[in-house]
């Protein structure tokens, strides 16, 4: 009985924000309610961590079998973000009775360096595939990832140039092995805006302040810097500056080989990623307390627009089960959010979150009694 009074007043909560964001324009309204369910999110998503694409010679069975295991690593990649997961011992065990974490198959094609290659097209159990990293103690990776804007420049012969062209063997080996992590890359587009605001030399003395102010039209989560060049002896050498929340890392490798010079970047780039991003759920310290909900504060929520894109926003949030309208004070709504496993999870999801940004880092109010409640200002 209790429960259904609370949602009673629930929907009655509802239909008072809507009657009062929708006054002014009724026929907003009709449509904005019309799309409410296909209102995009705000951070970057990656689509298919579940699915994989393996070339095959032909269908026999011996190419399937090889093929599934590939596809499962390829899957296990993604998800938890490291190509060290591999080397899990349950792991390793799972990738080895890939058939049964796979939900669906089928052959195919698709064009590979203006050929046709056959492929088999995997689809793999996300909860099955979850399951299997819990266990094996490992970080889940959510869909809403931080977006890296990347500025490679090149030094050759004393002209420094900024590169973003996929031809270039270490852009396209950059973007294939992002692809297959599963982690969102932005490049500049070099267009007249961003030759105005930075050039190669810039980039080549890390003058940041310069760096700051021509990335921030991209709004991405954290920024790259790569500079390469080669020597007398024909080795390649690259050294990468990487700035996260204020923070910068520096790391350098070279060799013979452009290709070989992605894959440490890549896991270095990752492992910070994954570290701040990710989650091991089966880790109790990295709970917020005992509590499955929090309270989730959102203020300057002015028109009915702002509540239909939050509305989807908080719905479709990593770790989410359940949402729930708590309370509205005008231009401030209030939801409760109940997590699936973590809470640290969700609180994860919302810090990528660009059109939320919190009030105060010390928003952040919990005890041993009451829920955490989390600050945010729409904008």
């Amino acid at each position: 009985m209790l429960d259904k009074e609370n949602k009673t007043n629930q929907s009655y909560n509802m239909i008072l924000i809507l009657l009062n964001l929708a006054k002014k324009n009724l026929q907003r309204l009709f449509f904005l309610l019309f799309i409410l369910f296909a209102m995009p999110a705000f951070s970057l998503t990656v689509h298919g961590l579940y699915d994989a694409q393996v070339p095959i010679d032909d269908q026999s069975n011996t190419q399937v079998a090889t093929a599934k295991k590939l596809g499962i690593a390829q899957v296990l990649v993604k998800v938890t973000g490291q190509t060290q997961s591999l080397n899990n011992a349950r792991v390793r065990a799972a990738i080895n009775n890939a058939e049964a974490y796979l939900d669906h198959f089928s052959f195919a094609t698709k064009m590979l360096n203006d050929e046709s290659q056959a492929v088999l097209k995997l689809a793999f159990n996300p909860s099955q595939i979850n399951e299997l990293i819990r266990q094996s103690k490992l970080p889940i990776w959510g869909k809403d990832r931080a977006a890296v804007l990347v500025w490679l420049v090149e030094e050759q012969q004393g002209v420094r140039q900024i590169i973003n062209d996929n031809s270039h063997p270490m852009v396209a080996q950059i973007m294939l092995q992002a692809q297959q992590r599963g982690m969102p890359l932005l490049w500049p587009l070099l267009d007249l805006e961003d030759q105005v605001a930075i050039d190669g030399s810039a980039l080549w003395g890390l003058f940041r302040e310069t760096i700051v102010n021509a990335s921030s039209r991209y709004q991405a989560d954290a920024v790259l810097v790569g500079r390469l060049f080669q020597d007398q002896a024909q080795q390649w050498h690259v050294e990468w500056n990487f700035w996260l929340d204020g923070a910068e890392q520096q790391w350098s490798s070279e060799g013979a080989d452009l290709v070989d010079l992605v894959s440490p970047m890549q896991d270095r780039l990752t492992s910070s990623l994954v570290a701040k991003f990710a989650l091991i759920e089966d880790d109790p310290s990295a709970s917020l307390g005992t509590h499955d909900s929090a309270i989730i504060k959102v203020e300057q929520v002015t028109d009915f627009e702002d509540y239909v894109q939050l509305q989807a926003l908080l719905a479709n949030l990593d770790g989410v089960e359940k949402l729930q309208l708590y309370s509205a004070n005008g231009s401030t709504l209030a939801y409760r959010v109940f997590a699936q496993s973590n809470l640290s999870q969700v609180k994860l999801t919302l810090d990528l979150k660009r059109r939320l940004r919190a009030v105060d880092d010390a928003a952040l109010l919990f005890d041993s009694e009451v829920e955490p409640v989390w600050l945010f200002k729409w904008h």
